[in-house]
């Protein structure tokens, strides 16, 4: 059985790796989300963002950048 994003993704996020044309893993104490989207699955201008550091940065993820060259 599948667990939804948001499940997994309810908690604080222990590591996020990126590489080329992997895309981005991000893992959490109960599961991790993998995005490497096809260019017929985007739907906006961000793939992914992620937030919430205690200095307050945040991370974007866009099709044609680092780990996501391969989508134009």
């Amino acid at each position: 059985m599948a667990t939804s994003a948001s499940h997994v993704g309810s908690g604080t996020a222990i590591t996020a790796a990126e590489a080329f044309e992997a895309g981005l893993h991000v893992e959490f104490p109960n599961g991790a989300i993998v995005l490497r989207p096809s260019d017929d699955e985007l739907v906006g201008p961000e793939i992914a963002i992620l937030s919430g550091f205690v200095d307050r940065a945040w991370m974007c993820w866009r099709p044609g950048e680092d780990a996501f060259e391969y989508l134009h």
